[in-house]
């Protein structure tokens, strides 16, 4: 699935590419913005494949903020949107994938959007396409790599990955997660507990293949990395963050669409909890309004 980025400082706009986005199965809006500089504060986290961009906006212009997502090192494929063609040779100067004009007819995003996807499977070695990883923390908890669930050696394993990646991205100190998750027991059996589970995690991911997990050490603490995977709490919440800010309703329907049911449903691990309530919160104030 192609992550695409929308940004433009018209809100109507967005809404417009959205609703046109929305309709392609092959595409997943990971973030819509008006201000560019929100846009590079949030694209290293985004993990974007593609941006849909305006030129002319207060500030800077789309050719400007191109070339210093350029400059960044940033993988990701630049669609220009427009009602100017005068830009267009300063647009393919900073490499861009596409120059379309608004208002933008149906085929020839369709068109623009067929080429991304060429050029991004180009750019994958043969013979090495990797399975994609699909997490499932809204309803059943689960980690997909392609058509199989991951299998967990050990239960415990199944509840430290889930507490990792509550807290993804950041390192927790190996004692913390001892006495979050083996407080009954004495410091040096839970210490040996956390590292068997740890080693248990981290093979049960490799013999899966979900390469988009990446678990770290360093000074006595653990962090999980979530990189090249779907996961629907993190959808969730850049959906969420869309809709609270633009009020769009497509963002809404892309919300509700991703809340399976509560989060970790069924599980009885008190230190999610809190999280429960809080998505169950997101949900019912979208559901008021949609």
């Amino acid at each position: 699935m192609l992550r695409v980025l929308l940004m433009d400082d018209e809100l109507t706009i967005l809404e417009d590419l959205e609703l046109m986005l929305g309709s392609d199965d092959r595409i997943q809006i990971v973030g819509a913005f008006h201000d560019p500089l929100e846009l590079l504060k949030n694209l290293p986290a985004l993990k974007a494949d593609c941006l849909f961009m305006d030129i002319e906006m207060p500030g800077i212009n789309g050719i400007e903020l191109a070339a210093q997502i350029q400059a960044a090192g940033t993988d990701m494929e630049i669609i220009f949107v427009t009602a100017y063609n005068h830009y267009a040779t300063q647009a393919f100067e900073v490499h861009a994938m596409d120059y379309l004009l608004k208002p933008i007819r149906p085929e020839r995003l369709a068109k623009a959007i067929d080429r991304v996807i060429r050029q991004r499977e180009s750019k994958q070695p043969p013979g090495r396409e990797e399975k994609s990883c699909v997490i499932h923390s809204l309803g059943t908890f689960e980690i997909k790599v392609g058509a199989s669930r991951v299998k967990w050696t050990r239960s415990k394993s199944r509840e430290l990955m889930a507490y990792m990646l509550q807290h993804e991205g950041k390192w927790l100190s190996k004692y913390k997660l001892c006495d979050e998750q083996w407080r009954d027991y004495e410091p040096e059996r839970a210490l040996a507990y956390l590292q068997t589970s740890i080693y248990s995690l981290r093979k049960n991911l490799r013999e899966a293949g979900c390469n988009g997990l990446l678990i770290e050490y360093s000074e006595d603490k653990y962090r999980l990395q979530a990189g090249e995977v779907e996961w629907d709490t993190r959808n969730f919440e850049a959906a969420y963050s869309r809709f609270i800010q633009t009020g769009s309703p497509v963002a809404a329907r892309e919300a509700l669409a991703l809340y399976r049911g509560e989060y970790l449903e069924g599980e009885d691990w008190p230190w999610s909890d809190n999280v429960r309530e809080s998505y169950i919160c997101k949900y019912e104030r979208i559901k008021q309004v949609v």
